[in-house]
């Protein structure tokens, strides 16, 4: 007997494909026209055999589905293994016959891959499916034809769920196709299909919460404004797209609430959040965002991009802060006492000098004056709250 071959993910430079190939001890169950139960064929080199299936006394279709009859949808674990194992297949002969001579069956993929993105440590993460029949809680096969179909539930069930604090990343998650879907995550849709679902095969990458948004910053002067914000990583800090107008002290940097230059949405980001944008191998390109030296209308500047799926769309622009191509920011992480006796501020200088990088931290005085770039103070950003007043 001899298949197709069922999947086994590759989530690497492409974000995602699917190479197919059986394992050994893997199971798939077959039954045939004529019979009300299923035969389990179990792969053994190059080969699949079954100990109990029986040639038909004439000719009949035979069908075939991995992993099983019956798939559990609910409570993923989320990883690319777990995914592979839960990956429906299904097909049919292309003729009928006794099976006398062995069976080769074509099968197909009949689920596709959410992609979830958990954007940050602390926001729920707690993913169900709707459809016309309900919540979604498994792939039931259709007896005779090479398929599933959707299997629900009454009540909510989910099929991936991450404890709020920690466990930013990414996870894959099996879901139906070809039928109309919502997906939530928590109490906020977040998604819906049309009303023939999702293609079998595809991935589809979801955050779950925004990655960009505004928030209010309280300008010196009284007035408010909407600063544009931007996560370019999973777990990262929100930055702001754009540099406070002054450049100031350490002491006005690290002030915190009401008091500080934009008002309580918004700090200085610490050195380990800064740090992030430095490669530590010497290669001077960046894992988790990649950099590039850039000009706009004759002004030089580090335009950093997100890599990591959800984020290659999102980008940040870093500006030199002085006459030559260097820039000088300060973080908020306190520094330590030179053999003067003075207390120092950390900050970090960029430079082009020796390739597109940040160069290692430097330590200068508190009362002198550099640029910020400020962050959200919020740990959360929820779907439709990415607008922060």
């Amino acid at each position: 007997m001899t298949f197709d071959t069922r999947a086994t993910l590759d989530t690497k430079e492409t974000f995602g494909t699917w190479n197919f190939d059986f394992t050994d001890k893997d199971n798939v169950v077959v039954g045939n026209s004529t019979i009300n139960d299923y035969y389990t064929f179990t792969k053994s080199g190059d080969t699949f055999s079954s100990t109990d299936a029986k040639v038909t006394s004439s000719d009949a279709d035979w069908y075939a589905y991995y992993p099983a009859t019956d798939i559990n949808l609910t409570n993923q674990e989320g990883t690319e293994a777990s995914a592979a194992k839960l990956y429906a297949l299904a097909g049919a002969t292309e003729t009928a016959t006794n099976g006398a001579n062995g069976l080769t069956i074509n099968m197909t993929r009949q689920a596709a891959v959410l992609r979830i993105v958990k954007v940050d440590n602390y926001g729920p993460c707690d993913i169900f499916l709707k459809t016309t029949g309900g919540y979604v809680k498994g792939l039931k096969a259709k007896k005779n034809k090479a398929g599933y179909e959707v299997e629900t539930s009454e009540s909510q069930v989910s099929v991936f769920k991450k404890d709020s604090n920690g466990n930013a990343g990414i996870y894959y998650v099996i879901v139906p196709v070809g039928v109309y879907l919502e997906v939530w995550n928590d109490t906020k849709l977040i998604k819906k299909t049309k009303a023939n679902g999702l293609n079998a095969g595809k991935y589809y990458t979801l955050t779950s919460g925004p990655t960009t948004g505004t928030a209010t910053a309280k300008l010196a002067n009284g007035t408010t404004e909407k600063v544009e914000w931007v996560q370019l990583w999973y777990g990262g800090p929100r930055f702001a797209t754009k540099n406070v107008a002054d450049k100031m002290t350490w002491f006005q940097a690290i002030k915190k609430g009401d008091e500080y230059i934009w008002g309580a949405n918004w700090r200085t980001p610490s050195k380990e959040e800064l740090a992030i944008l430095e490669p530590d191998d010497g290669s001077y390109i960046p894992t988790i965002v990649k950099v590039a030296l850039s000009t706009d209308n004759g002004v030089k500047h580090f335009k950093y991009t997100g890599t990591q799926p959800g984020y290659i769309s999102n980008n940040m622009i870093i500006p030199f802060t002085g006459t030559q191509e260097v820039g000088t920011y300060w973080t908020s992480t306190e520094g330590k006492v030179n053999i003067h006796n003075q207390e120092t501020g950390v900050n970090y200088n960029i430079s082009d000098f020796s390739g597109v990088c940040w160069n290692k931290f430097n330590e200068f005085e508190k009362h002198n004056t550099f640029a910020v770039r400020p962050v959200l103070t919020i740990q959360t950003v929820k779907w439709n709250e990415q607008n922060i007043q």
